[in-house]
């Protein structure tokens, strides 16, 4: 039940009102439909014709998910310095570490941390973590 909440709140999320938007939250309406139908029928029935779905929910072939579209190609990384938090960057899952550094060196909040500091070593945790060290 919680994941279908979580679902609900990813739909109220999609704003758009482009051909792609508008699609993708049909068909996320209608799967929602679907997996509420076990414990909530008359409302996934009525949710169901509302949506232009043909027969009953219950006799529709159940939804099939696609791993690839929950994928993610980016990680969130936090930044710390000297052992506290001080940003997040956003980069591309694998990036290579000399990358990962320069972003977060040039993230604004990690700047002004550092000011007038010499940053003494930087560790990369993959996708995980950046560390950087100054005195």
């Amino acid at each position: 039940m919680a994941r279908c909440y979580e679902l609900v709140n990813a739909i109220a999320k999609l704003k758009g009102e482009d051909a792609a938007s508008v699609f993708a939250r049909r068909e996320a309406l209608r799967t929602l439909s679907q997996l509420i139908a076990p414990f909530m029928p008359h409302l996934a029935e009525e949710c169901w014709e509302s949506l232009g779905g043909e027969g009953f929910v219950a006799t529709a072939p159940w939804p099939v998910a696609d791993p690839a579209l929950a994928e993610r190609n980016t990680v969130t990384l936090p930044i710390q310095v000297n052992g506290k938090k001080r940003g997040e960057i956003e980069v591309a899952k694998g990036l290579p570490q000399k990358d990962v550094e320069a972003v977060a060196l040039a993230h604004e909040d990690v700047k002004r941390f550092l000011e007038g500091q010499n940053v003494r070593k930087i560790i990369v945790v993959a996708d995980r973590i950046v560390n950087i060290v100054a005195n």
